[in-house]
């Protein structure tokens, strides 16, 4: 996930920006200040062997042995020998550099002094009792690096690198934490959970997350009261208006009986404007029922392919009428467990009836219901295509709103904008999604997918092709 992608790229960064400082830290000071060298550094051990050789093979054989000896010694650990008496001169008559003689003066008997790990001095007393200091030019490389991390330096190694790895990790999960918690909370949100809330523990920070989780919080209670008191509004001002009109249509009844021949198409007009009303009113309490999550009637378990066949039936007589057809694809049975039967009657019926509309004269409304269950919950899919004028791409979400209407459309302008809003509150009721796609090159197909308990197909039926059809 994206943001486990973020804590990790924070981590990293920081673990190695923490270590890259303490790399440089640590070695600057190890390789730029003098500093004493003891067992067991590898230059601590051999220094006092080597002095004592040399300091042997100078008093038995002069400066000539001395030499030949240094240069035997002149490997890939030192670039040169020296052999200092008592008044720090070198035996060969050789010039030191200040360095040098910095560190020859600093050596202490059997100390090994070492000045940015390239001039090292060791000072020995011979047998015979005169003082000798043996300064050696080292070539700083890998090798003293890896000494200084996993030599005597290895506990304090491995203890820096607990410390940085729990304090990076530690600060990591401080900023990557609440913004995986404002992420979850966003993706509730965008699910229709408007109850959903950023966790406490969040807003309760000092720092900009903490004010950012408090106004998403503040947006999203915002939202909440004005999708509410929308709600409200349109189930109260429904409600109202059905007595009344209620009492229209009785006294349009008498008035029927009371008036001459010249007033009936006035009085049909009066009819179908009522009756428009009436319908409106009608979608508008199932809307605000359905979103009140309230069911219309006990639930049960219901065969599917039952419901869409009697709806497409209804569909195809009402489409004959117009000289269009209605088609249907389905398996023998498919079981929605717990389901509103008036609430999915409603929502197929809306969307049948939508497809019918647009569809043009001598066209077919193809459904089609299949089974995928190549998922761990079996999934009903019912597909409506029609081979109307379709919408536009940036409006195939927006036509499940309630009252919306595509701009420039006159075919639809007979709706009024509820159907596909209550067809979607009433999948979403069951757990369900809804969606629609522009076909090519004309059409419309609306897509459902429904959980399921069980199906079953007639003889020949596969889940992957359709075969049996029930043509209506």
């Amino acid at each position: 996930m994206p943001i486990y992608r973020l804590f990790l790229t924070i981590f990293l960064w920081f673990w190695v920006t923490a270590w890259g400082i303490l790399a440089i830290v640590f070695l600057g000071s190890h390789f730029t200040g003098m500093r004493q060298v003891s067992a067991p550094n590898m230059y601590a051990t051999v220094a006092p062997i080597l002095a004592a050789e040399a300091v042997k093979a100078y008093e038995s054989g002069g400066p000539e042995a001395f030499a030949r000896f240094s240069q035997s010694n002149d490997d890939d650990s030192a670039k040169q020998l020296f052999l200092l008496d008592g008044f720090y001169k070198d035996v060969l008559s050789r010039r030191l550099t200040n360095d040098g003689l910095r560190v020859a003066h600093a050596a202490k008997d059997g100390q090994l002094v070492v000045l940015r790990a390239r001039i090292a001095a060791y000072k020995f007393i011979s047998p015979s009792g005169h003082p000798y200091i043996l300064v050696l030019y080292l070539k700083p490389g890998m090798r003293e690096i890896r000494d200084a991390f996993l030599g005597e330096g290895l506990p304090y190694t491995i203890s820096l690198i607990l410390l940085v790895t729990v304090l990076c990790f530690a600060l990591a999960h401080h900023i990557a934490s609440p913004i995986h918690s404002i992420q979850s909370t966003a993706r509730r949100v965008a699910q229709g959970d408007l109850k959903a809330r950023v966790p406490s523990t969040v807003s309760r920070r000092f720092d900009e997350l903490s004010s950012l989780a408090k106004d998403f919080d503040s947006m999203v209670g915002r939202l909440d009261l004005l999708i509410q008191t929308q709600k409200k509004l349109l189930n109260s001002v429904s409600h109202e208006l059905r007595s009344p009109l209620a009492r229209i249509n009785l006294s349009l009844a008498l008035l029927k009986k009371r008036s001459s021949a010249e007033s009936d198409d006035m009085f049909q007009r009066l009819d179908r404007d009522v009756a428009r009303i009436d319908l409106l009113i009608g979608q508008l309490l199932t809307l605000s029922r359905l979103e009140a999550e309230l069911s219309s009637a006990a639930r049960e378990d219901l065969d599917l392919a039952q419901l869409v066949e009697a709806a497409a039936a209804d569909g195809n007589f009402e489409a004959q009428a117009v000289g269009k057809s209605v088609s249907l694809h389905s398996p023998d049975s498919v079981i929605v467990g717990n389901a509103d039967p008036h609430a999915l009657r409603s929502a197929f019926e809306n969307i049948i009836r939508n497809a019918i509309r647009f569809t043009p004269p001598g066209s077919n409304v193809l459904i089609v219901l299949e089974v995928d269950q190549s998922v761990p919950e079996p999934i009903a899919i019912v597909t409506v295509q029609d081979h109307g004028p379709g919408v536009p791409e940036d409006s195939l979400l927006a036509i499940f709103q309630p009252f919306y209407r595509v701009n420039g459309d006159v075919e639809g302008t007979e709706g009024n904008g509820l159907g596909l809003a209550i067809a979607s509150e009433a999948i979403r009721l069951h757990r369900g999604t809804i969606s629609a796609a522009n076909l090519r090159p004309t059409g419309l197909e609306i897509t459902i997918r429904l959980p399921i308990i069980s199906a079953t197909a007639f003889p020949g039926y596969k889940l992957s092709q359709i075969e049996h059809s029930n043509a209506i």
